[in-house]
């Protein structure tokens, strides 16, 4: 049987939690689990999404990978090597694409901090114009190339990231929100590549998102994290079954409020509004109606005149709906097989 390309072992990771001026003397009792005994494995060719609230670990998760983080005690492994005794080696296997533009060089070009990042892996210059080329074409960047970083949108400079992470031809891709700020028609174009890198490379993709879609459409696996473990590990096809009438909305906004926030969640016919994640001036918000006569219309003429710019508007099964249902009234566990 064939090793697998990422395995966690009861991986254990806690934060100190500042508390006053003399935290220091107490920072074991303050220490604040986020992993309490994670464990799963992602074969070659194997696409896992890490879907769990906000706080569940799932970046925590993908850091232990990259070596970013150690655990404070279980086993990462890539490719058969300790992430932390041999961390040089998992970091040639691993690329990362993180939700932080701060990573990127603003006074250079897009092309040039591809070259950085290429100059800094050891790629041959040769090889590696050539690579570039390819990636920002694919990734609709190739006009925008020569302009300065900090002129770019923000979809722009997540699709850059995208290309930074597969410059390498990495044999594991970790991607965390990686299409949250990139229209549906990029991101379709990246995915597709993503598919491609890693079958090329005989590779696996670790993917956090909060677009339950997107996990649908591109990973055959799904864990779900929660109170620091995984609490349910499953196929795409069998999550996708038992929420299938789940309804919502993901919407990409600027401006938003906590007092907008707050109108939103008491409109009525909302179940749930939340907000999943922000970067830059844009946040990302789940909807989750209480019914199909929902009236959509009127809630978002509620939040324009509240101030917010509703950027992208995606017919979507909400996230806090799924585990909702999964971890509080769990579904049969032969209907998840």
């Amino acid at each position: 049987m064939t090793a697998p390309l990422v395995r966690l072992e009861d991986v254990h990771k806690a934060f100190a939690r500042a508390s006053g001026p003399s935290w220091r003397l107490w920072r074991e009792r303050l220490r604040v689990p986020v992993l309490s005994g994670v464990t799963f494995e992602v074969e070659a060719g194997g696409r896992l999404a890490l879907l769990g609230a906000n706080g569940a670990g799932k970046t925590t998760v993908l850091k232990s990978i990259a070596t970013l983080l150690t655990p404070d005690s279980g086993r990462v492994e890539v490719c058969g090597f300790d992430a932390v005794r041999s961390g040089r080696q998992v970091r040639e296997l691993v690329s990362y694409v993180l939700a932080d533009e701060r990573s990127f060089h603003w006074r250079l070009t897009g092309r040039q901090n591809l070259e950085f990042f290429a100059d800094l892996n050891g790629l041959s210059k040769t090889a590696t114009r050539q690579r570039i080329r390819r990636l920002l074409d694919r990734l609709d960047l190739s006009s925008a190339a020569d302009m300065g970083f900090w002129q770019y949108s923000t979809g722009m400079k997540q699709r850059l990231a995208i290309a930074r992470a597969l410059l390498v031809r990495p044999r594991v891709l970790l991607m965390d929100e990686p299409t949250r700020s990139i229209d549906a028609s990029h991101a379709a174009e990246a995915w597709q590549l993503v598919r491609e890198e890693i079958d090329a490379a005989d590779g696996c993709l670790v993917l956090v998102t909060h677009q339950l879609q997107e996990a649908f459409s591109l990973c055959s696996r799904v864990a779900i994290l929660a109170d620091g473990r995984v609490a349910l590990e499953t196929t795409a096809d069998s999550l996708h079954a038992v929420t299938a009438d789940l309804d919502g909305f993901t919407l990409t906004v600027r401006s938003l409020s906590s007092a907008a926030l707050a109108a939103g969640q008491a409109f009525p016919g909302v179940r749930e509004f939340r907000l999943c994640s922000q970067m830059g001036d844009e946040q990302v918000v789940e909807l989750w109606a209480a019914d199909a006569t929902f009236a959509l219309g009127d809630f978002l003429g509620k939040l324009t005149e509240s101030g917010v710019t509703v950027c992208a508007l995606q017919r979507t099964t909400p996230i806090q709906g799924v585990l909702q249902r999964l971890l509080h009234a769990p579904v049969p566990r032969e209907a998840l097989a």
